[in-house]
């Protein structure tokens, strides 16, 4: 299989979504998340959900809780927040995952 990189990563009305330059499937998540979380320091993940086409990963990060999602059927990924506290983190964490990836912004 190639290898599959990340086309875009977006940042709208604090939402982080993800695309992908080419179909995956649930097999990748793993990849995918270790592709994402490439430059993100101090991330401790606290559990993973893995459902018959959806896997969710909560994730703590400098004080703040996220989930990000990754849709299979949809090829859709994207980021939630768990709190107002982490809300107001997402434009940092988005900052984080696109530094040194200008072409994803």
């Amino acid at each position: 299989m190639p290898t599959i990189t990340i086309q875009s990563i977006n940042l709208v009305n604090n939402r982080i979504t993800v695309l992908f330059d080419q179909p995956w499937f649930q097999e990748d998540i793993t990849t995918l998340r270790q592709l994402l979380f490439h430059n993100v320091s101090n991330l401790c993940i606290k559990e993973i959900i893995i459902g018959a086409d959806l896997e969710n990963i909560r994730f703590h990060w400098l004080e703040t809780e996220f989930i990000i999602n990754f849709d299979y059927y949809s090829q859709s990924c994207w980021f939630d927040t768990q709190d107002p506290h982490s809300l107001a983190e997402t434009p940092a964490l988005f900052n984080l995952l696109t530094q040194n990836n200008e072409r994803y912004v």
